[in-house]
């Protein structure tokens, strides 16, 4: 059975941090035995992405939810769309590069089973899924 939390998140740079905690506090009451000591952390540097790109390139309110059940995690933020939306993608650049941002989801690709994105006229919904077997 799957435990869902939601939550909207604050439209500011707090955002990523106030994920973490979020997703931190309540995957703490739904700890199974296939965890590992770094499941909390992944899902928190997952959630840390995804917030912070839905407050660089998306439109108040967004909202974190949070989905957990006995084999896997989902972290899914929405956004509202400024006028229309596209669907992220994964940036490529030099692995010398020293420029600032443009990696996170690259991150969220190594760290996570699966990702993608739900994209329509109002909303985009960027998520992924954690496996916890």
């Amino acid at each position: 059975m799957a435990v869902t939390h939601s939550w909207t998140l604050p439209a500011d740079t707090t955002a990523a941090a106030a994920g973490r905690d979020f997703v931190r506090s309540a995957l703490a009451e739904y700890v199974n035995s296939n965890d590992t000591a770094d499941t909390a952390e992944v899902a928190a540097a997952v959630t840390s992405e995804l917030c912070t790109n839905a407050i660089l390139h998306g439109s108040p309110p967004q909202l974190l939810k949070f989905v957990i059940d006995r084999e896997h995690l989902r972290i899914e933020v929405s956004n509202s769309n400024r006028v229309g939306g596209t669907a992220p993608k994964l940036a490529t650049m030099p692995t010398n590069s020293d420029t600032v941002g443009g990696r996170g989801l690259n991150l969220v690709n190594v760290l996570s089973s699966t990702w993608g994105a739900e994209v329509n006229s109002r909303s985009t919904t960027v998520w992924a899924n954690i496996s916890r077997t």
